[in-house]
């Protein structure tokens, strides 16, 4: 184990601890923002317990339920999870840069400020989605990764470090599937470094722990599946645009080259772009380094590597989402910082430090203020020719809800149920109207791809219980309504705005049908 120098110790976690309480009382209570769509999708499935669901793991929203649980349901109950991963991970990785540095402290602390200036993880840390719970069980496994070898070194037993590491990729198996590239990743960093576990004390039943902790998360994902017939591996398959999955297939002879350009922005983009290039800079350090610093630069590179390469190779069959490459961030900040320090001069090095703690400030302090500042900038930005940030995400569900309500009190409707055209809006209004009542969704009625809300009884839609009842539906149009419900009657209350899109609202009554999963 490390000689830890007290004053790092405090910054590693002084730092994340700070960040933690002022999320909490900005974004938790001062300047809340509503919920986006996926993060009231996965309160409504809290409410709804299964072993996992049909696009993620069960991990995100097993966290709500017990953030909620204990402190309700409000805007600080539900995202309460993530603001405690994000503090997790940021001690984690500045710990990780500890070893990696020999506690060389502008290493240290640049790591430490730069994991906060992460635009990604700033964003991430603010709601509450499956990245930033996958991101701080990956950061723990890499760090266990470390400590493994440390104690190998030492001549330590390695048993604890394994299963902690066993235990992180459970836990963020839970959270999102990417987690598995980062498992291979950190393996392989262990297989190319086996002549240091050799005869080490605790070597088998660490392997055997860490295996079988990873598998204790990716149980009830299988568990799940396999009573469903593994509807999670077409969801997947849809993802990658290949034969079998729920999206869509894309020939190999249709590539396009943007979609390989866009993931490599959304590479550095995300990341914030000189913070994404410093850290992608480090995967080649030139000058020379300790044998010791070898291993661990071995260990953060093979983290992020499988995760990096995979979702490349996917942009050859089709376009990418900006977050799949996030789990990667955590383990190269630290090798970001190292390069930083050992391979620039003192100018750039203030260059560079400048530069991303500006924008990382800036970026902090919009996010905490985000429902007061964001609609003046975003008239500036307007009046620029500028595209305004698009706060619409995360703001006027409540409005919606309260018009809708009205609408439905105006035509004596008020307990009818609702129904809506796609997962996002359903979420939403089961949140904001009053009394959080279940909402339906007809995806699949309307010809798009199943949800969870098909899994649940509850919610599946259409089903006889709704024989001969007034229904109020939320988007699509007209003719798309007749088509999938072929209705007795329907008429139209007008139409509503959410997320600067209208939303045409209809009443209608529907004929006698069980609905069922298709």
């Amino acid at each position: 184990m490390l000689n830890r120098d007290h004053s790092l110790f405090y910054w590693i976690w002084g730092v994340p601890l700070a960040v933690l309480i002022l999320r909490c009382l900005f974004q938790g209570f001062l300047y809340p923002w509503e919920l986006s769509g996926d993060e009231a999708q996965y309160w409504d499935w809290s409410r709804h317990p299964a072993l996992s669901y049909y696009t993620k793991g069960p991990g995100v929203t097993w966290l709500i339920t017990t953030t909620t649980t204990l402190f309700g349901d409000g805007i600080f109950g539900i995202r309460l999870g993530s603001f405690l991963c994000h503090g997790i991970a940021g001690v984690a990785v500045g710990s990780i840069a500890t070893r990696l540095s020999d506690q060389h402290a502008p290493t240290v602390l640049t790591t430490v400020i730069g994991y906060q200036c992460l635009l990604g993880y700033q964003i991430g840390g603010s709601l509450i989605t499956v990245d930033m719970m996958m991101v701080a069980g990956w950061s723990i496994a890499t760090l266990a990764t470390l400590q493994t070898l440390e104690n190998a070194d030492e001549g330590s037993s390695v048993r604890h470090p394994l299963w902690i590491m066993g235990l992180g990729l459970g836990f963020a198996f839970l959270a999102k599937y990417t987690a598995l590239l980062g498992a291979l990743g950190l393996g392989v960093a262990l297989w190319l470094q086996r002549s240091r576990l050799k005869n080490v004390s605790g070597l088998r039943t660490g392997i055997a722990g860490a295996c079988g902790f990873l598998l204790l998360g990716m149980l009830p994902v299988i568990l799940w599946n396999a009573q469903r017939g593994w509807p999670t591996i077409e969801h997947l398959l849809g993802h990658l645009h290949v034969p079998g999955g729920d999206s869509g297939t894309t020939s190999w002879l249709e590539y396009d080259p943007i979609w390989t350009l866009k993931y490599l922005a959304q590479v550095l983009g995300l990341a914030g772009p000189l913070l994404g290039w410093i850290m992608l800079r480090s995967f080649f350090l030139r000058n020379p380094v300790s044998p010791k610093q070898l291993g661990i630069i071995s260990v953060l590179r093979w983290s992020a590597l499988p995760l990096l390469a995979f979702y490349l190779l996917v942009s050859i069959k089709g376009p990418t989402e900006g977050n799949w490459a996030v789990g990667a961030y955590a383990p190269l900040i630290p090798l970001g910082a190292f390069w930083l320090q050992h391979e620039c001069s003192e100018f750039q090095k203030r260059i560079w430090c400048i530069l991303i703690g500006i924008r990382g400030l800036l970026t902090g302090i919009l996010l905490l203020t985000l429902i007061t500042s964001a609609p003046t900038l975003n008239s500036w930005l307007n009046s620029a020719g500028l595209k305004g940030l698009p706060i619409h995400r995360i703001s006027g569900h409540q409005q919606f809800a309260d018009q809708l309500h009205r609408k439905m009190q105006d035509e004596g409707l008020s307990e009818a149920p609702v129904v809506c055209n796609y997962y996002d809006k359903t979420a939403l209004l089961a949140y904001y109207l009053p009394l959080k009542p279940e909402v339906y969704c007809a995806s699949v009625a309307l010809g798009s791809r199943p949800s969870a809300y098909d899994d649940f009884t509850s919610t599946r839609f259409p089903s006889s219980r709704f024989s001969g009842r007034q229904v109020i539906l939320v988007g699509a149009d007209l003719e798309s309504w007749k088509l999938a419900l072929q209705p007795t009657e329907i008429r139209s209350l007008g139409t509503l705005i959410q997320r600067n899109r209208p939303r045409e609202i209809f009443v209608t009554k529907l004929r006698t049908s069980e609905g069922n999963r298709p």
